[in-house]
């Protein structure tokens, strides 16, 4: 900035017929930074053609304003707190060229109040010479008003009045086709505006969150952090202040309550400091348009610590994908690249509906999904997390070498006993292996022992549909066969969960089937639950079930027939496909029960409709391909 300060001062330091530009991207903090910086130093700047007086900074926004009368009312506005003070008067020169302006507002008096009377003390008129117009948002200005003929009276007033004029904008959203040709005539130098974030920042700070020292104190001690995770993909200020209003409350409510849990205390400038680096990422997001409250961007897909932030930000690979061509990247792994690279990425409901103008901050709900990211129970960290948590990339660098192979040594323990969750055994082989591999590990042994353990803890998991998205990892990871490996065992393991699962909700739905017909029926065609997608006649047994219809009262039986009429509705998912042996079997005994019976009785109709129905269900999923 002291490029252009210096330039300011010359300009306003030397006999000039031109105005000064001041452009730069919108937000980047020209208008802040005049206000904040400038406006002071102009006011400390004595008038070049009258050394006893300084010059007068007025700052008028051009943002709609629909001709050069409005923009004489602003002016005149800006002056108005002076005027009010009967002593001070507008020169002659002054009060004609904002005269209109004056016309224009009602109920503020006559213009000869204002203007200069033939025996008023020279030293109380506010002259021209005395101001310093600073018009800004040239780009936003309405477009019933010409542009030529703005330039028409900037061009007068430095020409005939020595008005000293400032006028900030973005040039490069200035779209009239003649700006360039007018701007030589009138702009006599043209000053990009490059900011100084640091300087930006300890002004914000100064000026927005002066009166809240505990909140100013924590954003100065963090600036570093704060400016790096900023800067990584934007400059504009407004987007920080953004930010920084609306973790002002997270952190209110984090100080205040959250570390009064004692298992949570200790956590706090990790806690902190991880809700302000998202605060700040999605914010960024946000106001660019590239996520909403609803638009996610798969964002919110695992609430676990995502292991490919942990290693190279290049391209994914996943174990279904065979070939070893570059692939687009996804909004979320773009996200991870951008803000988490090396660093654990955790997902903030309860922030990122705030942020994103979904809800109100809910304390209650940070609070579970804390508890959740640390592993909590019963108030407690459970331990073989806490040995986790120290290894993160946040708390490793506080541990010494000899605490860092200690604490290693100790997940590698829990590990092998099966302690951790699923989602976490590729992590723990990149913790153990990280940094040259310290504790100089046979990789093969390794590996064997985390897939041994990790089967070990199968009674403690339960099945993670996004299992597969979430141990995405890079190609060029390091240790990449032994990973690979280690996710596969993972995900035949997921698999074989989703198995057991689905067999053991078939046979508690076998079960409610025989023992309360009524609300199997209910419950498998409940469009909320996932049975209409899932085969779950695929596990039942067929003659046991053919039983149960033959010895039931006739309405069981016509609600069985309405069960298949329904379940098995033209265009069925494919999915479904694997109930086809139960169906054909069931087809088969009704069938030649059916044949033994007389068509002419409602028993008969009853048998021959379930027949009906059963092939039906089974030509219609043969046919299906979806």
């Amino acid at each position: 900035m002291q490029r252009l300060d210096e330039i300011v001062d010359l300009y306003l330091n030397m006999d000039t017929n031109y105005a000064l530009m001041i452009t730069g991207d919108w937000g980047v903090g020209k208008t802040h930074y005049f206000k904040h910086t400038l406006k002071g130093k102009i006011s400390a700047t004595p008038v070049f053609q009258d050394n006893s007086k300084n010059y007068r900074p007025i700052l008028v926004s051009l943002f709609g304003l629909k001709s050069i009368e409005e923009i004489q009312s602003e002016i005149f506005l800006c002056l108005y707190p002076i005027l009010k003070n009967a002593k001070f008067k507008l020169g002659a020169t002054i009060g004609k060229a904002v005269a209109k302006g004056i016309l224009h507002l009602k109920g503020l008096g006559e213009y000869s109040k204002y203007v200069e009377e033939i025996d008023i003390n020279q030293s109380s008129l506010i002259k021209f010479e005395e101001l310093v117009l600073c018009f800004d948002d040239l780009e936003r200005i309405s477009k019933n008003l010409n542009i030529e003929e703005f330039i028409g009276y900037v061009n007068t007033l430095v020409e005939s009045e020595n008005v000293k004029i400032l006028i900030i904008a973005n040039e490069g959203k200035i779209t009239d086709q003649n700006y360039n040709a007018l701007k030589e005539k009138v702009i006599g130098n043209s000053i990009e505006f490059i900011p100084s974030i640091g300087d930006s920042y300890d002004s914000i700070l100064a000026d927005k969150f002066a009166g809240f020292q505990s909140y100013k104190t924590f954003l100065e001690d963090n600036k570093e952090f704060i400016l790096e995770t900023f800067s990584k993909k934007t400059t504009n200020l407004r987007t920080l202040i953004f930010a920084l209003n609306y973790f002002q409350r997270i952190y209110s409510e984090v100080n205040n309550q959250l570390f009064n849990e004692d298992n949570l205390k200790e956590k706090q400038s990790e806690v902190l400091l991880n809700l302000l680096k998202f605060t700040i990422a999605i914010s960024i997001e946000y106001k660019v348009g590239r996520i909403t409250f609803k638009k996610r961007n798969e964002l919110d897909a695992s609430s676990e610590i995502d292991w490919s932030a942990f290693l190279s930000n290049t391209n994914s690979w996943q174990g279904n994908v065979n070939n070893e061509k570059e692939k687009v990247k996804t909004e979320r792994e773009l996200f991870i690249e951008a803000f988490y690279t090396n660093d654990n990425f955790n997902f903030y409901n309860s922030v990122y509906d705030y942020v994103t103008g979904g809800t109100n901050f809910k304390y209650s709900s940070l609070l579970d999904e804390l508890k959740k990211i640390y592993h909590i129970e019963e108030n407690i960290i459970q331990p073989q997390y806490e040995v986790y948590n120290k290894l993160g990339y946040q708390s490793c660098f506080s541990l010494s070498n000899e605490e860092y192979l200690k604490t290693t040594k100790k997940m590698l323990d829990y590990a092998y006993k099966g302690s951790y969750d699923i989602t976490l055994y590729l992590t723990v082989f990149h913790f153990a292996t990280r940094f040259g591999n310290p504790l100089n590990l046979n990789l093969d042994r390794l590996e064997k022992a985390i897939i041994k353990g990790m089967i070990k803890g199968k009674k403690n998991y339960n099945h993670n549909h996004s299992l597969d998205f979430h141990l995405s990892i890079a190609s060029n990871t390091e240790h990449i066969d032994h990973i690979k490996r280690i996710r596969k065992a993972a995900l035949d393991l997921n698999n074989e969960i989703l198995s057991d699962t689905k067999t053991e909700e078939s046979s508690e739905l076998e079960k409610l089937c025989y023992d309360n017909f009524e609300d199997f029926y209910k419950k498998v065609l409940d469009n909320q639950q996932s049975f209409n997608f899932d085969p779950i006649f695929s596990k039942f047994d067929a003659d046991k079930f053919y039983s149960y219809f033959y010895n039931s009262e006739p309405s069981i039986r016509w609600e069985i027939v309405r069960l298949f009429s329904y379940r098995y509705r033209e265009y069925p998912s494919s999915q479904l496909k694997p109930d086809i042996v139960f169906l054909q079997k069931l087809k088969d005994r009704a069938e030649r029960r059916s044949n033994q019976l007389s068509g002419k009785n409602v028993t008969g109709f009853v048998y021959s409709e379930l027949v009906k129905y059963l092939q039906l269900a089974i030509d219609r999923l043969n046919a299906t391909t979806h």
